[in-house]
């Protein structure tokens, strides 16, 4: 647990994730779901420990309709998932805004900038935009209390989700911050909406209604920061990485769309230069272009487009501070580029005999197809067994793709992965009459991004594998079977035609680098 202390203003001095659980419980919020990933793991830990009522899910959709189900019963409920969970989520966030929902509904999105702890560096502000929700961009822990409470206060008003973008720098940081008022009432659902109108009727009703109203409250939010210094220069930023920016003319923005296009124009007038300081994709950038181009506006903007500021990455200090001094011919990409030695401390490692083991029946020139969870790792170090390794629960879907070679497919997937969406891909398979081995992890944890995650499914794998139907169903135990045994049970089942499953065993232990 981070510190508390006092000051002599009578603010608190919290870390960014303390200041957003305050908050929720100040405000009794009556549902948090979420599902484990970095850097939204140690929130909903925090959550978890501080008493709310926090439900883990397995799968990011089951969260969001736990979530909706919530609202539409008149209690405010959160959704806390990173970046790539967005993309599962995103089925039913797409349908929300336009449908209507009724309390409040926050949509926590957890981002990795630099792809710390994740299979790809994505914005989850893009979802915003496709959902035509609002997306606010905290920038400090008083902020984040502040985003969160209007956040909730449009959605109950509006009906629709909102979105909150964090970071583990912004988790992480450190500040005075004071409680920002309580909530008011929650809001209602209102079933004429959606069913009161054909679907079409309803995208009219959201842009008649609810986007104007939504532009027109984020013009006139106070959570915007301007510092109208009379420089030549300016930035536009918004998020943690508006920390790095000094000593000229700066507009800091709570939220990335809609952006405040009043307050923006405002801000470039008598401007020759403005850097859009932003983390990860260049959606405010993109965004400025267009407001500069539409009002025909002479000012240059530079960004992570013009090379200004690197391209893919975590934004430093060093790299705001530069920027103007630039003159890049190209595209940026002065960052840091080497696996985490955060890995040493994930608890992957206990399955080293496995992989062992395959390295010696496994032919050199087969596919494997690995999952996005700890068996990623062993695309970089040796035996360097998996050749793919696409999203969470893929692997047994993309195994299945590459036994049309002609070769018996084989697929590695951690139990986690598993109960996500690996069983509708095993179902799948097994109806095709695909031919391939299904390997999987068992070591009962979320252990790339370590969590307290515990399942009925867990305990009972097995019966909910063998009731899919493959061909057979083998467990096997690391700490307990001997190598020798264990090469012959793969050789037996590569031989074999259809769908076979081994479930491999080990106990968790922290991974190694390099092995």
């Amino acid at each position: 647990m981070a510190s508390e202390t006092q000051s002599k203003s009578g603010s608190k001095t919290r870390m960014g994730d303390e200041a957003l659980t305050q908050f929720l419980l100040e405000n009794n919020i009556a549902l948090v779901t979420g599902v484990y990933g970095d850097p939204c793991t140690p929130l909903l830990d925090r959550f978890t420990d501080a008493k709310l009522p926090v439900e883990i899910s397995l799968e990011e959709k089951s969260a969001m309709a736990q979530a909706l189900g919530a609202s539409v019963a008149g209690k405010r409920s959160v959704v806390a998932v990173k970046q790539v969970g967005m993309n599962v989520l995103a089925d039913p966030l797409t349908t929300a805004a336009i449908h209507g929902i009724g309390a409040g509904l926050l949509i926590i999105c957890g981002d990795d900038p630099g792809a710390v702890k994740s299979q790809n560096e994505q914005d989850s502000r893009w979802y915003a935009k496709l959902a035509e929700v609002p997306v606010f961009t905290p920038r400090n822990p008083t902020h984040l209390a502040e985003c969160a409470q209007q956040a909730f206060t449009i959605s109950d008003e509006l009906g629709i989700p909102v979105m909150l973008q964090i970071t583990a720098r912004l988790m992480a940081m450190s500040d005075e911050y004071k409680l920002p008022a309580k909530l008011g009432k929650a809001g209602r659902y209102d079933r004429s909406r959606p069913w009161g109108r054909f679907i079409l009727d309803r995208h009219k009703y959201h842009f008649e209604n609810i986007w104007p109203e939504l532009t027109k409250r984020t013009e006139e939010s106070t959570l915007h920061m301007l510092d109208n210094k009379s420089t030549a220069d300016g930035v536009i930023s918004c998020g943690y990485v508006s920390n790095f920016v000094k000593d000229v003319g700066h507009l800091a923005l709570a939220t990335a769309s809609p952006l405040p296009e009043k307050l923006i124009l405002a801000f470039l007038k008598n401007r020759k230069r403005v850097l859009i300081v932003e983390e990860i994709a260049p959606i405010v950038e993109e965004g400025v272009r267009a407001i500069v181009g539409a009002h025909g506006i002479k000012v240059e903007v530079l960004g992570r487009l013009t090379g200004h500021l690197p391209r893919v990455g975590q934004l430093e200090r060093r790299h705001v501070e530069s920027a103007f001094a630039l003159s890049p011919e190209g595209l940026n990409f002065d960052t840091q580029v080497e696996l985490s030695g955060s890995l040493n401390e994930v608890p992957c490692g206990g399955f080293e005999l496995l992989y062992q083991v395959l390295d010696t029946v496994i032919p050199q020139d087969q596919l494997v197809a690995g999952d996005v969870g700890c068996n990623i790792l062993q695309g970089y170090f040796a035996p360097q067994t998996i050749d793919t390794a696409f999203g969470l629960g893929t692997s047994i879907g993309t195994a299945a793709g590459m036994s049309l070679s002609g070769k018996k497919g084989v697929a590695i997937i951690g139990d986690v992965g598993f109960l996500h969406s690996g069983t509708t891909n095993l179902l799948d398979v097994i109806e095709h009459g695909h031919n391939l081995l299904v390997i999987i992890l068992n070591n009962e944890i979320p252990a790339m991004t370590p969590g307290k995650l515990g399942s009925v499914a867990m305990a009972k794998l097995k019966s909910l594998i063998e009731a899919c139907g493959p061909k057979s169903v083998d467990e096997v135990d690391l700490a307990n079977d001997k190598p020798s045994d264990l090469k012959r049970l793969f050789e037996k089942r590569l031989s074999e035609k259809g769908v076979q499953v081994v479930i491999v065993k080990a106990k968790a232990v922290k991974f190694k680098m390099g092995m």
